[in-house]
């Protein structure tokens, strides 16, 4: 994009050098209800004509983007706002869960040291045979 510009501010500057050098001679100015007139040379009139029409389109043209540049204010603030739901809305869910977690957890857990899916070993009666089956 950088070397897109100097491709085109450069051959604009030299014609607006080409026409300063070439246009030389002096005009009058003046505007008619007013009393004041102002001598200066056709380029440098020319040129500030160009210049105050660049600025009042480029007025325009930012003038009628106020709108789209409001609605993605808007837009923006709003992802803004949905993006901080939802982080809380996360962090909700991750407590109700460790919440309902903590709450079905059995009260007594397993013999410390046990194996997992080991059972403790039922003593024998005193006195009996085992039965078989």
């Amino acid at each position: 994009m950088r070397h897109l510009s100097w491709i085109v501010t450069i051959p604009v500057a030299l014609v607006a050098i080409l026409f300063a050098i070439s246009n030389r001679g002096i005009v009058t100015l003046s505007l008619w209800p007013l009393p004041f007139t102002l001598e200066t040379p056709v380029y440098l009139a020319t040129l500030i004509a160009l210049v105050v029409g660049f600025l009042a389109g480029g007025f325009v043209v930012w003038n009628s983007q106020r709108r789209h540049r409001r609605r993605a204010r808007r837009e923006g603030n709003r992802v803004l706002y949905l993006e901080r739901e939802l982080k809380e809305a996360q962090a909700r869910a991750a407590a109700a869960e460790k919440r309902l977690a903590e709450s079905t957890r059995p009260v007594s857990g397993p013999v410390a040291g046990a194996l997992p899916g080991a059972t403790l070993p039922v003593p024998a009666a005193q006195g009996t045979a085992p039965t078989v089956h």
